[in-house]
């Protein structure tokens, strides 16, 4: 979309509000794995539901914070079902959240509209804003 050099270009705005959309929702316990300015776009990249336990306690972090003996509860099967449960209501909330987030980026920098809507994760959910 954007080259690094042009100067017509808000990069410190684009860094900005992928900054915000990333932290607002991983503080949401949305896992976002990264947030980055990339060809002038702003990505986010995520995953909505709860996806294991750690998310609960340690949001935006990929790997294990948990002592090593959680390792059975964390990664095993017996353990999984407490999650589909959590989100049949974690995943509507996801989703409203994640639009809602987004429209209020693009209301924070509407000049930025199409570099924030342009390579959002989940584009479905963005239509009409």
């Amino acid at each position: 979309m954007h080259s690094w050099g042009d100067e017509h270009v808000d990069w410190a705005g684009i860094d900005a509000a992928a900054r915000y959309i990333g932290t607002t929702l991983c503080f949401w316990r949305v896992d976002v794995r990264q947030w980055k300015e990339k060809y002038g776009t702003v990505r986010v990249y995520c995953s909505l539901g709860i996806g294991w336990w750690p998310q609960l306690t340690h949001p935006g972090h990929v790997w294990l914070r948990w002592p090593a003996w959680t390792k059975p509860i964390v990664y095993g099967r017996a353990f999984r079902w407490p999650l589909r449960m959590l989100n049949v209501f974690a995943m509507p909330f996801h989703k409203w959240l994640y639009r809602r987030v987004y429209a209020q980026a693009v209301a924070r920098w509407p000049h930025l509209r199409e570099e924030i809507l342009t390579a959002a994760d989940f584009p479905e959910l963005l239509r009409d804003l």
